[in-house]
C-alpha cells in the first residue's frame, strides 16, 4: 500500500545539520516545496475571491437611489464608468515612463485588465441587473448601510449579460434569489460566513 503520510519538519530529527545530498535533505526540500505550494494556493484562492467580489462592490457604490435604471443608463454605467475607471492611472503611468524604458508591472497589469474587460464588453459583459426594481432597491439599502458585499450577498442578486454591439439585448445569466423576498422597505439582514475574507479591495 502507498504511504500517504505527509512528512513535516518536526518529524525530521536533526534537520538543522544535514548533508546537502542526503535523504534527509531531500525530505526537508520536499516539505518546504509543499509548504510554498499551499501558501501559493491560499493566495490564489483569496485573489480569485477578491476579483469575483470587486465588480458587484463597484456597482454597489454607483447606486444613488432605489429607482431601477433604464437599459441605456446601465450600459452607460458600464462604458463610461466601469470600463474607464483606470484610464487616468494608465495615462499617468505612460507619462512617467521614460523613452525606451519598459512599462512597470502596474502599467502592464492595468492595460491587460482593460483589454480583458473590453473584450468581455464585445462578447457579453456580466453585470448586476440594476434594471430590476427589487435588485436596485436592495442594493440601495446596502449602499446606505455601508455594506461590503460578500458571496452571500452576491448570490441573492440577478445578473445579466449585455454587449456593445447589441444595445437592445439583455441576456439573463444568473437568476438570483429575490423572487421570494418582499423588499417592502425594511432592512435586509444577510447571514454571512464569519470566516469569509471581506477585504475585496476596490481597484
Amino acid at each position: 500500500m502507498p504511504n500517504n503520510r505527509k512528512t513535516t519538519l518536526k518529524k525530521i530529527k536533526g534537520n538543522s545539520e544535514v548533508h546537502p545530498g542526503s535523504r534527509k535533505a531531500a525530505q526537508i526540500t520536499r516539505v518546504h516545496l509543499r509548504k510554498a505550494k499551499l501558501v501559493s494556493a491560499r493566495k490564489d484562492r483569496k485573489e480569485l475571491k477578491v476579483a469575483k467580489l470587486f465588480r458587484p462592490n463597484f456597482f454597489l457604490h454607483q447606486v444613488t437611489s432605489a429607482e431601477a435604471l433604464t437599459l441605456p443608463e446601465l450600459r452607460s454605467l458600464v462604458t463610461n464608468v466601469f470600463l474607464t475607471r483606470n484610464d487616468a492611472r494608465i495615462a499617468e503611468l505612460e507619462s512617467e515612463r521614460r523613452a525606451g524604458r519598459a512599462k512597470v508591472k502596474e502599467h502592464v497589469d492595468l492595460e491587460e485588465l482593460k483589454r480583458v474587460e473590453n473584450s468581455e464588453w464585445e462578447t457579453g459583459f456580466e453585470v448586476v441587473d440594476l434594471t430590476d426594481p427589487k435588485c436596485t432597491r436592495l442594493m440601495s439599502q446596502w449602499a446606505e448601510a455601508g455594506t461590503r458585499l460578500k458571496s452571500a450577498h452576491v448570490d441573492l442578486l440577478p445578473w445579466v449579460r449585455i454587449a456593445r454591439g447589441t444595445p437592445e439585448v439583455v441576456t439573463p445569466s444568473r437568476p438570483g434569489q429575490l423572487a421570494g423576498m418582499g423588499l417592502g422597505g425594511g432592512p435586509i439582514e444577510i447571514e454571512v460566513d464569519a470566516g469569509e475574507d471581506s477585504d475585496a479591495e476596490m481597484e
